[in-house]
């Protein structure tokens, strides 16, 4: 393959050019340029050895048909086959998005649970629009995602793989994220996707691999057959309670022996099930997006701001203790949404639909000594009730007071009640 120099115009399919700006680093697959298109900076991914027409067919339907949603940096544009090869053009991404990789390497780090959550759900979401669009993605790894520490939303890189469902792109995947029905020879689905999703998510939140605890360290040197091993025909969850042989090891997996206590108990049974050996041989019966994101709205449901030392922590039935001060957090006042429960404490964020959009915060009122509501919804106008009837409009931007009794209707399908449980 001949690389391309600074400068250099490529056409592109359907007509127009771009124009090389300079190399931005390269990879297994290709190099990704620089490049103007239309004045405006993009990324040019340009491959070392030229996949074949089928994928060249394939990439250029997906541009035409579209992204499945905005969480895809989706190929825009292809380019004619010249120059020995092809490529095509994409969004760049953002300067204070960080790979994946980053985060489980400590060189980035979330500023806040409520960020990792919101990367977790903008991750799930993604990948139940790509299935919805008959996709599977096909090569699901660490280094396919770029986040904001800040607000954790997620772009999705490397979409070239993508592939209408039981159709095959010859990528298998990556190492340690393959499903091992995939380990073993089978192709790619939607399936082997939930997998990988499943790994992807543990890592997020426990910043350890699911499948690498003593055996994987044990191992002398990692070859192709103890891969095989470790993650398809002998893989074995770290925290399997009926298999002890692959636990977490003191001094190398700090991260997830320390949070696997601290997070919550639905957190660590769904991934218990997860990666269980029924769901490992059995990829059907693998959890679907959809449920993930019910669950890591449960999550964020029972995260609050400790009012003593103003961290995050969690609360879970029966435990109500900060997990940074070890003080005990007063929940009594709640917000009851049908069977879900939001505790109200000073800061604390509520995200009243299973979005990445905060639509109140609680604040304090000193002077009168209670506790308000503040819509932060953009647009909608909440009507709040008092006990006695009396109905109050809440505007964006506005308050009502934290008192038990107060219905609020926070949109036509979503109404909720004030409740202090003693």
């Amino acid at each position: 393959m001949t690389e391309l120099t600074n400068g250099a115009r490529i056409t592109l399919v359907g007509g127009g050019c771009i124009t090389i700006k300079k190399e931005l680093g390269r990879g297994g697959q290709g190099i990704v340029y620089l490049v103007s298109y239309n004045g405006k900076d993009m990324a040019l991914k340009w491959y070392l050895n030229a996949p074949d027409k089928y994928f060249y067919t394939n990439l250029n339907n997906n541009i035409l048909n579209g992204a499945p949603s905005d969480a895809f940096l989706w190929p825009k544009a292809l380019t004619e086959r010249q120059n020995g090869s092809y490529g095509y053009v994409m969004d760049l991404r953002p300067k204070n998005y960080f790979e994946f990789g980053n985060f489980l390497m400590a060189k980035a780090k979330f500023a806040s649970f409520d960020a990792m959550l919101n990367a977790a759900m903008k991750i799930c979401n993604g990948f139940m629009m790509l299935h919805r669009f008959g996709y599977s993605y096909q090569d699901l790894n660490d280094g396919n995602f770029f986040i904001d520490p800040k607000t954790g939303d997620v772009l999705i890189c490397d979409n070239d793989n993508v592939m209408p469902q039981g159709e095959k792109s010859g990528i298998m995947g990556k190492a340690r994220y393959m499903a091992p029905e995939v380990v073993a020879g089978g192709i790619p689905d939607k399936y082997s996707d939930r997998f990988s999703l499943s790994v992807i998510l543990f890592m997020l939140f426990y910043a350890n691999h699911p499948l690498e605890g003593a055996k994987v360290v044990a191992c002398p040197c990692m070859t192709e057959a103890y891969e095989k091993k470790f993650y398809g025909s002998e893989a074995v969850f770290i925290y399997n309670p009926n298999d002890k042989s692959n636990l977490p090891v003191r001094g190398i997996h700090q991260n997830v022996i320390r949070r696997w206590p601290a997070l919550p108990t639905v957190l660590r049974e769904t991934f218990t099930r997860e990666f269980s050996e029924e769901m490992l041989r059995n990829p059907q019966k693998r959890m679907i997006e959809q449920n993930w994101e019910k669950l890591i709205a449960t999550l964020r449901d029972s995260l609050v701001i400790c009012p003593h030392c103003k961290g995050e922590t969690f609360i879970e039935e029966g435990k109500n203790t900060c997990l940074n001060c070890g003080k005990i957090i007063n929940t009594s006042l709640q917000l009851k949404l049908g069977a879900r429960t939001l505790y109200l404490t000073e800061g604390t964020k509520l995200y009243i639909d299973h979005n990445n959009s905060v639509d109140v915060q609680v604040q304090s009122d000193p002077k009168a000594g209670i506790l308000l509501l503040k819509n932060l919804s953009p647009d909608a106008t909440w009507t709040a009730e008092t006990p006695s009837g009396k109905l109050k409009a809440v505007a964006p931007g506005d308050v009502m007071p934290v008192k038990a009794g107060i219905k609020v209707s926070f949109n036509q399908n979503t109404k909720g009640e004030i409740v202090q449980n003693n």
